[in-house]
């Protein structure tokens, strides 16, 4: 099944809109009664390459982009996403919406550990939020507390796949135990949303998780 991983943008830094995620799940059907999509939310990114305002891609702002489909459910869920007062701005890309929204005041300071990889560094608020909203492609929604919290149990785990026994054992020390935030893989461009916008079209049934 072909589907777009969410980015670490969509994990971490989405949650911290404060927009529920479950805002987003929806039930489209064909005119066969086929569900053909679930959830409008594609991915969030941090930076769109094909922008030119050096102030949206500096941050703290997210590009969310959002499947464009206007079901008769589709003015209400926009006029409540729109609503939010982190919203800020929106044009069209490749069929889908990009919707850009800033980081409110109050998190301003968890933003900026993320981006840094101090996850376990971040206010409780933002731990519940990321917990209760975020967008993961991991097995287990249970491995972001575990991120969080800097389990020692994934940091030996960590330690047991780096480590090339007996000759060259890793130890992490008081590192945290999730890969720092990669802004290239935080970004997007036309090419790419028009890949996606292609592979959705030639596979109507399939959903993006």
């Amino acid at each position: 099944m072909s589907y777009v991983k969410y980015t670490k943008t969509s994990t971490f830094l989405f949650p911290l809109l404060g927009i529920p995620k479950s805002l987003f799940q929806c039930r489209v059907e064909s005119t066969f009664g086929n569900v053909i999509m679930t959830n409008r939310f594609l991915n969030s990114y941090l930076i769109d390459e094909d922008l030119d305002s050096k102030e949206f891609n500096e941050g703290p702002y997210l590009f969310l982009i959002i499947k464009n489909y206007r079901d008769s459910d589709f003015d209400y869920f926009y006029n409540t996403l729109t609503a939010f007062d982190c919203y800020v701005d929106e044009y069209e890309r490749a069929g889908f919406l990009v919707i850009i929204f800033k980081i409110p005041d109050k998190f301003i300071i968890d933003y900026n550990l993320l981006k840094k990889g101090k996850y376990s560094k971040i206010s409780f608020k933002s731990k519940q939020n990321i917990i209760n909203n975020a967008f993961y492609s991991g097995k287990t929604m249970a491995t972001l507390s575990l991120i969080l919290n800097k389990s020692e149990k994934l940091k030996n785990s960590w330690e047991k796949r780096l480590s090339l026994e007996p000759r060259s054992v890793v130890d992490l020390r008081d590192k945290e135990v999730w890969s720092i935030i990669d802004l290239e893989k935080e970004s997007f461009d036309r090419s790419l949303l028009k890949m996606v916008s292609k592979d959705q079209k030639m596979s109507p049934s399939r959903e993006f998780k």
